[in-house]
């Protein structure tokens, strides 16, 4: 979320800078146009307007109002950003912001030469979960899974619900192989877990690796090939390219 477009420093540094431009515009009219003179003037016509006092109490009011503006509107801000880029249930990110930055690390990997990897996974027979226990059951099952793999994965990767079960991670600086690793670890935690619904809970995991000048839209189909063959194969089992050469493996 810091690196958001309405909470980049960068863009509130270059903000900073447009007011106290405006203020050197506003000192440079009113100056030109004598306006300060013109305003002392009225006061001395009108001596029941104090201007003394008048422009001591501008002069505290409204720094002190513009500050607690700010903090107020960018406290508004930051909750918009968090509820827009956040999965409601979870807590994870959504997936409108996971795609974001998806494009956005695919971006740097090519420019960079850095590996990148996507894990897409879902729950298996999650319907029957829903169909025997009910929704509620469901969403806390749905909790957990979250809060189980959140802990399991680096604070550089990201992970996202994007949509009923279906979760993807984004490995940053990740070959493939090491994704799949790291998919492993996950696909153990969640079957080893207690969901205290009776029946295991386990998931099916598609890896890839980003290929040179790839797409987004390629890579997340490679991945979820790679999840169709997971479901196909049994379920709760992770598939991927070791190498990522674009055959099966194991």
């Amino acid at each position: 979320m810091d690196n958001h477009k309405y909470l980049n420093k960068r863009r509130l540094l270059r903000e900073f800078l447009l007011s106290c431009l405006i203020l050197l515009i506003i000192f440079y009219i009113v100056s030109r146009l004598d306006l300060s003179e013109k305003l002392y003037a009225f006061s001395r016509a009108y001596e029941v307007i104090d201007l003394d006092d008048m422009l001591f109490s501008l002069g505290l009011f409204l720094p002190i109002y513009m500050a607690i503006f700010a903090v107020r509107r960018f406290g508004e801000l930051t909750i918009l950003v968090r509820e827009s880029s956040t999965d409601s249930l979870t807590g994870l990110i959504n997936h409108r912001r996971v795609q974001a930055l998806l494009a956005q690390e695919v971006s740097r990997a090519q420019r960079f030469r850095r590996p990148l990897s996507v894990v897409l996974f879902d729950i298996d027979n999650f319907k029957d979960v829903n169909d025997s226990h009910g929704h509620p059951v469901g969403d806390a099952v749905l909790r957990q899974v979250a809060s189980l793999l959140s802990s399991a994965v680096r604070s550089v990767d990201y992970l996202a619900r994007t949509g009923g079960e279906e979760f993807m991670l984004i490995a940053t600086e990740t070959e493939g192989a090491l994704a799949q690793e790291v998919a492993e670890r996950m696909r153990l935690i969640l079957s080893n877990a207690d969901f205290g619904i009776g029946r295991p809970v386990t998931a099916s995991f598609g890896v890839s690796q980003l290929r040179r000048g790839e797409t987004v839209a390629a890579l997340l189909q490679r991945a979820d090939e790679r999840l169709y063959w997971s479901k196909r194969d049994g379920r709760n089992r992770v598939c991927g390219i070791k190498n990522d050469t674009g055959s099966k493996s194991a």
